[in-house]
């Protein structure tokens, strides 16, 4: 009986629910377009929205225990796809590919905690009012006695790719930012010690404290750099109908206290941003609507007033770099400050030094594990036992991606390297040594097979006599091996390794232009890659006239 009491109550409760907190004005009620243009009428030709969202973000948007995305924003999304009368699809995006999905057209619209920046403003539609607000916080350990951000100043801090704060948490609070793809790892590096906090929203770390309570962990200082939310669309759609219909749908959630009903909804606590949007857009003055729209394009300003963040300072190009830009399309903004500067050169810096330090790795690890291999070859029993080893290694390094490698080495076996912080390896490190086995694998297995030959041909030599002539005879092999791995040199920004082409992602985010970055990155991987085929052409005539 009481079950059945609690089913009916519940049936009751529903639509009171879906209803608004209060009455939505007439003129601010959203009406599906009669008459779409551009990405709506692709939309409903189609029959489903895409929107894009988080997926790692609770409560706005994270996995439910049936792998579902679930949240406040998704919630939000269902709301736009039901007016439009549409099936919707969800597309999880991350901080750093949210804008370049909706350009590309994966998505329709981006409803992921973005917040209202300068720089986004010039990279996507971003559409008024915005619907919500935050700050950064940093979550890091209680026994620091970190209360203040003036404490913060030096130290390592984790931070989330393509997050609006970053760059001023570096040049305003001088923190030392390592950088990773996603909540979870910047999490995982800050328990294992890799940094002594990890800065993000403070309406999410706030609630991960509350739902995660820790003797160890606790957010720190209070929140800096506040910024408003902003849903996109497409470059281009803002003032379509898509774009109108999305800014009207987020004025009507103002006006009916839809946010407030999702924040009680998801246990989030009520903040002063949204209540006062609340109160603007609800109000009626002689029977209208005081944000209804004036034209197409306007309604007044108190209804959108927004105060966009400025991450970067504005640049005015001149003399050639004008002529660059304006004949050329080559934006060399980045260039004009030594924030970019500095961290374009640390990023080269440390693409050479990981392709470098991986490459000599390799042929360190190919030739002695191939001279132990071949050396232990027709030594009988015990010859084939301590082949063993080394066998399982070569197999172990070559057979596991090494993003996976980087993974485990970084974070999984970061609870042991916490346990002795002086035996901790850096970043750097890792990466080298897990690229050096990687590639010494494959190095490893071209020697054992051009060293056997050699010494068929030539028994009487000693193996180490042999191997310049095995090189030459692997030669095209352990090349390619060599050139994979600086390839492959990006998979090191997953443990925060600041190589150039997570450097140039982070500028991109920041409002650098994406053609020049990117095609500047094409070319100078296309000469680095040249330059280490013609070195190691340079060596083998070398090893081929001895």
């Amino acid at each position: 009986m009481v079950r059945i009491l609690i089913i009916l109550l519940a049936c009751l409760a529903a639509p009171i629910w879906a209803q608004p907190l209060v009455p939505v004005p007439p003129e601010l009620v959203v009406e599906r377009p009669a008459q779409p243009d551009g990405k709506l009428a692709d939309i409903l030709e189609r029959g489903t929205l895409i929107v894009g969202v988080k997926n790692d973000y609770p409560p706005w948007g994270f996995l439910s225990d049936t792998g579902e995305i679930i949240g406040l924003e998704v919630d939000l999304a269902r709301d736009l796809a039901d007016r439009l009368g549409v099936a919707l699809k969800l597309f999880a995006v991350t901080s750093s590919n949210r804008i370049e999905r909706v350009n590309s057209g994966m998505v329709d619209v981006v409803i992921a905690t973005a917040g209202d920046t300068e720089e986004r403003r010039l990279q996507a539609d971003l559409l008024l009012p915005n619907y919500y607000s935050s700050g950064v916080v940093v979550y890091g350990r209680r026994d620091l006695g970190i209360t203040r951000w003036s404490q913060l100043e030096g130290e390592t801090i984790c931070l989330s790719r393509g997050s609006y704060y970053n760059r001023a948490l570096e040049t305003r609070y001088k923190v030392k930012g390592q950088y990773f793809a996603g909540r979870r790892e910047a999490l995982l590096a800050l328990q294992y010690g890799r940094c002594v906090g990890w800065a993000f929203d403070d309406t999410a770390l706030t609630r991960y404290s509350h739902d995660n309570p820790s003797e160890v962990f606790d957010v720190m200082v209070p929140p800096r750099l506040v910024v408003p939310w902003a849903i996109f669309v497409a470059k281009g759609q803002g003032q379509a109908t898509l774009g109108r219909f999305v800014s009207d749908m987020i004025g009507e959630w103002h006006a009916g206290g839809r946010i407030l009903e999702l924040q009680d909804k998801w246990g989030i606590a009520r903040t002063g941003y949204i209540e006062a949007q609340h109160r603007v857009w609800s109000g009626v003055t002689n029977g209208v609507a005081d944000c209804a729209r004036i034209d197409w394009d306007t309604r007044p300003g108190e209804c959108v007033a927004s105060d966009p963040f400025r991450a970067v300072p504005p640049v005015e190009l001149s003399g050639f770099a004008l002529w660059l830009d304006q004949i050329l399309g080559i934006d060399l903004r980045v260039f004009y400050t030594a924030y970019e500067r500095g961290r374009l050169m640390d990023g080269l810096a440390l693409t050479l030094g990981l392709s470098a330090a991986s490459i000599l790795g390799a042929l360190v690890v190919g030739v002695g594990l191939s001279l132990l291999n071949v050396g232990l070859t027709g030594r009988g029993g015990l010859g084939r036992v301590l082949q063993l080893p080394i066998r399982a290694l070569i197999t172990v390094a070559r057979m596991t991606p090494p993003i996976l490698q980087l993974y485990i080495v970084f974070f999984g076996l970061g609870g042991v390297f916490l346990a002795a912080p002086e035996l901790t390896p850096g970043a750097f490190a890792i990466a080298v040594t897990i690229f050096s086995f990687y590639a010494g694998a494959t190095n490893t297995i071209i020697l054992s097979h051009a060293l056997t030959q050699e010494r068929y041909l030539d028994p009487g030599t000693a193996l180490i006599r042999l191997m310049p002539r095995a090189f030459v005879r692997g030669f095209d092999g352990v090349v390619a091996a060599c050139v994979n791995i600086v390839k492959a040199a990006g998979m090191a920004s997953a443990i925060a390794v600041g190589e150039l082409i997570s450097t140039i992602n982070l500028l991109i985010g920041e409002g650098g232009d994406v053609a020049t970055l990117m095609n500047g990155l094409l070319v100078f991987y296309f000469l680095l890659v040249l330059c280490v085929i013609w070195l190691f052409k340079i060596a083998r005539l070398r090893l081929g006239a001895t």
